[in-house]
């Protein structure tokens, strides 16, 4: 047993840093899952129906107003800035980029005081979460950078303590203050502890980021970022309107109670979201770098085997649906598992046209990129006015799922079409693996939306399922170890380069 113990830690102290990188973003998304996990039963037994649907109403808002506030600069110029830009010129760009993006969210938040009251009939929120709402949006930039910061540059375990920390601390304190000082009013006291950590955290690491640096207004640089952002803008926008319009609208047309039981299937869909995100993070340095040394068959590589491991989890996901609602929500949740399925599927074409996305984010293709995303939140929108009065709030989830089918079929065309461009005809998926998968989960949300009143059938799949990933696990051994060896390959290449 020790001498197995020696040999993982010795190949693990072998690891190039970005497989051990990956490996600790890994289980800091594992962490963060067991303490979303963990947070989500507490949240939903502790807190009224309708009062977790006004605070997962207020968490879909937050989302949209801190793109309005603040560009999303960290996506893709302060991206460019870490990997294309050197020395006086890389100081200069990072602190005009953290100079803008505190004059934008101190505009919004000016727009807040001065129209707070036209904005929450508006939005359907009371005045003072929407104050409270803009504090929280004016820390999220240094917290964002820093991150963006740390895991280009590979420092893992100071970016995995604070993730997790922070998690820890915001549900310790949102407990603390729902029992002891909001018990009527829970919404504002889960929000209140939303804020106290995001301004710490966001004071302490904005010190990190600005030490060292002179700061001075670059004209120049404002209007590179702004140039690049504002096309992806509506992009950006357009994506959080898509992915959360149906709360909003779901709140608006039934209530608070409907938009609580659609939000918790949402809650356990952010597992996979989160482990979807974290891979699209960790890639993204990586990618940036195929893409600079003309590397797309390295990609494809790593791709693939990123597929299936991201399409094999939904379908867990997907096909434990009734147990998971069991655990993370009490029993007047459970019609829940019906939006499952498509919300957990929706995850995986997410995965896809986010990576798809990248290649074009790198060639600065970001107009193109804007047009589909916002023809795609305008189709979730008028689906969701057709169908959510007709057949409920499950319809949103389907109608969620057919918007991001479509994005995913745009990017994969359109990354194509851009690297053909570049003059580089490798795709970073396999064609034909990426639309068998995709047919798969398909099938299979008609499949588990059927089996899951039949429990014993259910398992009789699931063991099938299983069966034949035993019997092709050479080949998903294989490409697993292809995917580590391409890995290791570019390390060598950069590092001799």
């Amino acid at each position: 047993m020790k001498d197995k113990i020696k040999k993982v830690l010795t190949t693990y102290k072998n690891l190039p840093v970005q497989m051990k990188a990956s490996l600790w973003f890994v289980l800091s998304t594992v962490l963060l899952k067991g303490i979303s996990f963990i947070t989500v039963p507490i949240f939903t037994r502790i807190m009224d129906t309708e009062q977790y649907g006004i605070y997962s109403v207020y968490l879909t808002w937050c989302e949209i107003f801190t793109i309005i506030g603040t560009f999303g600069f960290e996506s893709c110029a302060y991206m460019s800035v870490l990997t294309k830009f050197k020395g006086k010129d890389k100081d200069e760009a990072e602190a005009s980029l953290l100079e803008l993006s505190f004059v934008l969210t101190t505009i919004l938040l000016a727009v807040f005081v001065i129209c707070g009251e036209q904005i929450s009939q508006a939005v359907g929120l009371p005045q003072n979460i929407l104050m409270l709402m803009c504090i929280q949006i004016y820390f999220i930039p240094a917290v964002n950078f820093w991150s963006v910061k740390n895991r280009f540059q590979y420092k893992y375990k100071r970016l995995v303590f604070v993730s997790v920390s922070m998690a820890i601390v915001n549900a310790v304190l949102g407990v603390l203050f729902i029992n002891n000082f909001f018990t009527t009013n829970q919404a504002i006291g889960r929000v209140i502890s939303i804020v106290i950590v995001q301004a710490i955290y966001g004071i302490a690491l904005l010190q990190m980021l600005i030490k060292g640096k002179h700061f001075r207004i670059s004209a120049k640089y404002w209007k590179w970022a702004l140039r690049l952002h504002l096309p992806l803008l509506p992009h950006t926008l357009s994506l959080k309107v898509l992915a959360g319009a149906d709360k909003i609208m779901i709140n608006t047309m039934i209530g608070a109670t409907e938009t609580a039981l659609y939000s918790v299937s949402y809650s356990v869909a952010v597992v996979v979201n989160l482990i979807k995100t974290s891979i699209i993070d960790a890639i993204r340095p990586w990618m940036y770098t195929c893409l600079r040394d003309n590397n797309t068959d390295n990609m494809k590589n790593v791709m693939n085997g990123l597929l299936v491991f991201v399409s094999a989890l939904t379908l867990v996901f997907v096909a434990f649906a009734p147990e998971v609602i069991k655990i993370v929500a009490p029993v007047s949740y459970y019609e829940a598992i019906y939006c499952m399925p498509p919300v957990m599927i929706s995850s995986f074409f997410t995965f896809l046209y986010s990576t798809f996305s990248i290649i074009e984010m790198y060639y600065e293709e970001t107009k193109k990129v804007m047009v589909a995303s916002i023809a795609a939140a305008v189709l979730n929108v008028i689906l969701n006015a057709l169908l959510i009065p007709v057949y409920g709030y499950i319809a949103a989830a389907f109608t969620t799922l057919i918007c991001y089918i479509f994005l995913a079929v745009f990017h994969y065309f359109m990354a194509k079409k851009v690297l053909q461009q570049h003059n580089m005809t490798i795709g970073i998926f396999d064609g034909k693996m990426t639309a068998g998968i995709s047919l798969i989960l398909l099938l299979s949300l008609v499949a588990f939306e059927y089996l899951y009143t039949k429990t014993i059938l259910r398992y009789l799949v699931v063991v099938l399922i299983l069966l034949f990933m035993v019997l092709k696990r050479k080949y998903f051994y294989s490409l697993l170890r292809t995917v580590q060896k391409k890995i290791n390959v570019l390390r060598i290449t950069n590092r001799e380069g």
